[in-house]
């Protein structure tokens, strides 16, 4: 049997830059094809460039110094190309700050808000106001009533940003759009309105629709916390790169 020519994966779509996922596996051998949609290792989604610098890093036993030498790069480059890449593959350790003091312990559940918000508050009511959720990767973090009542507090997040509640509502909005799953997006990596981080995004949808940021602004990155709050409430999967009802 010929050998079939190979290429390397192809993380995005080089259409809408939507990240790919992996469907068909076949045999070269005996001809076997199994169809699925399969996890792929997190560095199959690494472009090439960021890969080059995982095997120069390797060989320098992780020595920035020799890395810098080798691809040529400053020091802050190469700590922001490091930094991204732990992101990608869910290894970058976010700061945490400590809960001080907790203001609110319940909040009350109306008729008229969201079937997600009324388990948000439910969950979070439940652990008296202070509840602990893992990340994907198993970083653990804490969510709390804002002073006011207006949102969630986290504790990867800037003490001053808030996850409103219109956010997780606009979460909703944009799943609902999308047949109930809709690409996450990455903040880390785009302004909003570019490629992977569009409006039809769930990082973008919020962005825009819930804290008013405009195309070609950098946002803050709260796709994690709304994500892991949500699975944690029971109303959504959140998987790899993308989020489900």
């Amino acid at each position: 049997m010929n050998k079939q020519p190979t290429a390397n994966l192809l993380s995005t779509c080089p259409i809408c830059q939507n990240q790919l996922h992996i469907t068909r596996l076949s045999c070269s051998h005996c001809g076997l094809e199994l169809a699925n949609t399969f996890r792929a290792n997190p560095f199959s989604y690494l472009n090439e460039e960021d890969l080059h610098f995982v095997e120069t890093f390797l060989k320098s036993n992780g020595n920035l110094k020799e890395l810098q030498q080798e691809l040529h790069l400053s020091y802050p480059a190469a700590r922001k190309r490091l930094s991204s890449i732990k992101e990608q593959l869910g290894l970058l350790v976010e700061n945490v700050s400590p809960v001080k003091e907790i203001i609110l312990t319940k909040l009350p559940l109306y008729q008229d808000e969201s079937k997600a918000l009324r388990q948000i508050k439910k969950k979070l009511n439940e652990a008296g106001g202070l509840a602990t959720i893992s990340l994907p990767r198993g970083q653990d973090f804490q969510i709390y009533y804002e002073e006011y009542g207006n949102g969630i507090c986290a504790t990867n997040l800037p003490s001053n940003r808030v996850l409103t509640w219109k956010a997780f509502d606009c979460v909703m909005e944009v799943l609902n759009q999308n047949g109930g799953k809709a690409p996450k997006g990455n903040a880390m990596k785009a302004k909003l309105g570019e490629p992977g981080l569009t409006l039809d995004t769930v990082e973008g949808y919020v962005a825009f629709h819930a804290y008013g940021a405009k195309k070609g602004d950098s946002v803050l990155r709260t796709i994690s916390s709304l994500s892991a709050i949500l699975e944690w409430a029971g109303v959504c999967r959140n998987g790899y790169g993308f989020l489900k009802l």
